[in-house]
């Protein structure tokens, strides 16, 4: 594969979005009624987290990491990236579809053997992005997760070894990776997707820290800053990528909580629709058969997606 790197700051078709008052928050101009991302207040960041922990986040994610690794190659249009010439590492947890039977798995079998106190710290992290989800999103995003998850009950994620600790509300998994970066693709995820970024070393973060990567968007021609513990609510439908970090000294630990459309589907085509789900079902139908400009629009994104890359 033949790939180059691109300097965020001089690039001319791509423009940094940031504000240094920690009491805003950072978006976008909505694309098809939908804001395409929103950063949280930095001071409402910190408060969610309660600024403690981020030394045994750092614990959890290692032990992941010692348990189960994922290929650093998703496909071409996920290839993931690191250091040059330095061991490169990528984990997932939470629920799965199973590859060779009609299931959604509640962890990947490797992770049985993570201890109990990891598994509560990443709980823990899953609650935080929870908590910014709730806080931030469209109440039409909220409600529709809602709606979804009265209606089919899919598995969200939660610890195996213990079903009296309640599970997460909205979100299937958590992805992760020290020190990575990745080429610029989309996901099949079923709503918003949170993203959160960790400076290893650091017990405590500040207002006033600077950014440690950008988290890109080149079809909107937007990069966002990101400072250690910040939020991002993203629209994963968008073409998006996370920079290599700005400074070369830092260990930055990338987090991603998300939804797979696949979990929320229950991985099997052989279940028999409730008569609420047929109604819903022709409902979504009517409603998707009236709008003929949908399918001109994701033509005028893609045109807008190419354009870019062929300026490159």
């Amino acid at each position: 594969m033949k790939w180059r790197s691109i300097r965020i700051r001089d690039h001319p078709s791509i423009n940094i979005h940031d504000t240094l008052n920690p009491e805003k928050g950072l978006t976008s101009p909505r694309i098809d009624g939908v804001l395409p991302f929103i950063r949280l207040p930095r001071s409402q960041s910190l408060l969610i987290m309660g600024q403690v922990g981020q030394d045994k986040i750092f614990g959890a994610l290692e032990s992941c990491e010692k348990l189960r690794r994922t290929s650093l190659v998703r496909g071409d249009r996920k290839r993931i990236f690191g250091d040059h010439g330095k061991p490169v590492w990528y984990t997932c947890a939470g629920v799965q579809v199973s590859r060779n039977s009609p299931n959604v798995l509640d962890a990947a079998p490797s992770m049985d053997a993570l201890p109990m106190n990891d598994w509560l710290c990443l709980m823990r992290v899953m609650r935080w992005a929870e908590n910014c989800f709730e806080y931030i999103a469209d109440h039409e995003v909220v409600s529709h997760i809602r709606a979804a998850k009265a209606l089919l009950d899919f598995k969200t994620m939660n610890i195996p070894a213990d079903k009296s600790i309640t599970p997460a509300k909205y979100f299937g998994g958590i992805a992760f990776g020290c020190n990575v970066y990745l080429r610029c693709h989309t996901d099949e995820d079923f709503t918003m997707s949170v993203i959160q970024v960790h400076l290893k070393g650091r017990t405590k973060y500040e207002l006033d820290d600077e950014p440690v990567v950008f988290f890109c968007f080149p079809s909107l021609g937007v990069a966002v800053p990101l400072r250690p513990g910040d939020f991002l609510l993203f629209n994963p439908l968008i073409p998006h990528c996370i920079s290599s970090r700005c400074r070369q000294s830092d260990d930055v630990m990338c987090l991603s909580m998300f939804l797979k459309s696949s979990v929320v589907g229950l991985n099997n085509n052989q279940l028999l629709l409730t008569e609420e789900q047929r109604d819903r079902a022709k409902l979504y139908h009517s409603i998707a058969f009236n709008q003929p400009n949908l399918p001109q629009r994701q033509r005028k994104a893609l045109k807008r997606y190419h354009k870019f890359y062929t300026q490159l």
